[in-house]
């Protein structure tokens, strides 16, 4: 199960371990007309999901292998303008 209140994302595990998420980042894309949110684990920062998102603020996995490349390089983008 999912649920989004104020930019925290929270998943509940099969084993029924709840996890805490923050937005890292926010990323539309003109290619395909959609938004994205990139989410990091609070106890584990390296642990990162990403999910495209609709005005309702409904989340939905990303839909293609295509999708999954552009958000990695706007990923590496946004790790260069942390560092810089």
């Amino acid at each position: 199960m999912e649920k989004k209140i104020n930019n925290i994302l929270f998943i509940t595990t099969n084993e029924g371990e709840r996890l805490t998420f923050r937005v890292l980042f926010t990323y539309h894309s003109d290619r395909f007309g959609k938004d994205y949110a990139v989410f990091y684990n609070e106890k584990d920062e390296n642990h990162l999901l990403a999910y495209e998102y609709d005005e309702n603020k409904t989340l939905s996995e990303i839909a293609t292998a295509e999708e999954g490349a552009e958000l990695e390089a706007a990923l590496a983008r946004f790790d260069k303008e942390q560092e810089g």
